[in-house]
């Protein structure tokens, strides 16, 4: 039976009132509400949001915890420029892949109080995943497949991210006819994530949240479905000097 009945006005109204109370004096007076509001409901949405995927992406985790799924509320200063210790937005992951759950191939969730971001993707490859994402977008028989999906994914709205370099790997810039590949500027990303960014729904205060999601996902499937067969590419024919 589904669990997820929607955030209340109390929890989205809490994620804007810390916009300007960013401090964990204010924080620690009102962690009861985080906890109520948020963090409770938030294991709900996993459950069943992670369920719906489930029979589009059987392998994929479902983990309803923080540092799980679910992301954490105090920010790592440490990466980030942002030295305020709260993120003014909760956002969830759902993985599939045996590496760290931010290095595999993953749907994202994020709701802030003026919009939200559904999309799948990876921050940051590492460098067997970067190796075979490259040669995948550059193979014969993938090339066209990925450059498909990503025009379709671009025509209905999504926007991309992510780290890029200036210029072709040098492996590939060394190549004889460096034009000629298709997708030179998906070679060029250290990581790629994708995601449609939405007004924030009335869904989101009801059940119909979840269903809300899902039908974004389905959108999305294919480009997931491309990044997890990657996972298996991590023993791809490097030489491609030839082309």
């Amino acid at each position: 039976m589904p669990k997820f009945v929607g955030f209340t006005k109390e929890g989205i109204d809490f994620l804007e009132k810390v916009k300007n109370n960013n401090n964990k004096q204010w924080f620690d007076t009102h962690y009861d509400c985080y906890q109520k509001e948020i963090l409770e409901i938030s294991r709900d949405l996993v459950e069943d949001l992670g369920e719906q995927l489930q029979q589009i992406a059987p392998a994929i985790n479902v983990v309803p915890k923080v540092n799980g799924s679910i992301y954490r509320f105090a920010r790592d200063a440490r990466f980030s420029k942002d030295k305020t210790p709260y993120k003014t937005h909760i956002s969830y992951l759902f993985w599939q892949g045996a590496l760290k759950r931010t290095r595999c191939p993953g749907f994202y969730l994020a709701i802030r109080p003026e919009y939200i971001q559904i999309g799948v993707g990876i921050n940051h490859f590492t460098p067997e995943y970067l190796e075979a994402w490259r040669r995948q977008c550059a193979h014969p028989g993938s090339e066209k497949k990925i450059r498909k999906i990503i025009d379709t994914l671009k025509k209905s709205g999504v926007m991309f991210h992510g780290e890029q370099l200036k210029r072709l790997p040098k492996a590939f810039s060394n190549a004889n006819h460096p034009k000629e590949y298709l997708n030179q500027d998906l070679i060029r990303y250290k990581g790629f994530k994708c995601w449609y960014q939405l007004p924030l729904p009335e869904e989101v205060y009801s059940a119909d949240f979840v269903n809300y999601c899902y039908e974004y996902y389905q959108k999305l499937l294919p480009l997931f479905h491309w990044m997890v067969d990657i996972l298996g590419h991590f023993s791809v024919e490097t030489d491609f000097s030839d082309q």
